[in-house]
């Protein structure tokens, strides 16, 4: 089962198609949320009583429109659930059980208008699948199109790893892995006490170090998966601006990436590298803890 979040913001709407079309693709169900939180009195304006009634029946009428929406997109076996309560919170109680959670990048009002929303946020840190969160101005992409992964070694990433690989194969497309390293000269603090032959001897190190990594990641890989086709990056710099330049330069349909989700609601905790690629991307992004 696929799930996707959905309200009338562009964002959503282009979820929606994307979720679609996987659920389309892969035939699998899909379920369409709205989830709304209780407006505030201040919300509200004073002296304007807020009946719950008629929030609920918005998002039932906003879940039924996804629903219709979906299934002229072709979705298969669409459902649609709504909920009043902490959009976030109910996002993720409704893809227990789910391949994968489909997010736009904002939701409603005008709080962190310029950064990720925060609903995606929460959800990507705290979903029990992967979150693929998807921008209103996403490019549309054939299946051809490689997809990508942000590799490392932790568990987070081997496990986007393996969702890439596995998304890869069902499309017949190629999955694309890329390292990135950061070279210690970048480091101001590290500059100004280490001598310029040592830092260059240093990076040459950990570049050879991280692309031998990634051979060995790709070998295992092809041993995994004989017929799939597998290219690989050593990228340099910052890792989030690296990840969603080379996202762009191979025209990827996905980019996965691990992160270490933690803490409560309040938290809201995500990776600073899956942050900063949310963000930065310009392609769906899947996030995988």
């Amino acid at each position: 089962m696929i799930v996707v979040g959905y309200n009338d913001t562009p964002d959503c709407e282009r979820a929606l198609e994307w979720a679609a079309s996987e659920s389309r693709r892969s035939q699998e169900a899909l379920r369409v949320v709205s989830a709304t939180g209780m407006p505030t009195f201040a919300d509200a304006g004073a002296g304007v009583m807020i009946d719950r009634s008629v929030i609920e029946e918005g998002a039932r009428e906003m879940a039924a429109n996804g629903v219709k929406r979906a299934t002229e997109l072709g979705a298969v076996e669409v459902e649609a659930v709504s909920a009043l309560g902490n959009p976030a919170e109910m996002l993720v109680e409704a893809a227990e059980g789910a391949r994968a959670i489909v997010l736009g990048s904002r939701g409603r009002g005008p709080v962190l208008s310029a950064l990720l929303g925060s609903v995606s946020y929460a959800v990507a840190a705290h979903a029990p699948c992967p979150v693929v969160v998807v921008r209103a101005d996403a490019p549309s992409v054939g299946t051809e199109h490689p997809i990508m992964v942000g590799v490392d070694e932790s568990a987070p990433s081997q496990r986007a790893l393996a969702l890439a690989a596995e998304v890869a194969d069902e499309r017949g497309a190629t999955v694309h892995l890329a390292s990135v390293w950061s070279h210690p000269a970048a480091t101001i603090a590290a500059a100004s006490y280490l001598d310029g032959a040592v830092l260059m001897s240093a990076g040459e190190g950990i570049e050879e170090a991280v692309t031998a990594e990634l051979r060995q990641t790709a070998d295992r890989l092809r041993a995994e998966h004989p017929d799939l086709k597998i290219t690989t990056a050593v990228l340099e710099g910052d890792p989030a601006s690296a990840l969603a330049a080379e996202a762009e330069r191979v025209g990827a349909a996905l980019l996965a990436i691990g992160t270490r989700g933690r803490g409560g609601f309040r938290g809201m905790m995500l990776g600073s590298v899956s942050h900063g690629v949310l963000h930065a991307a310009k392609c769906p992004v899947a996030i995988v803890r």
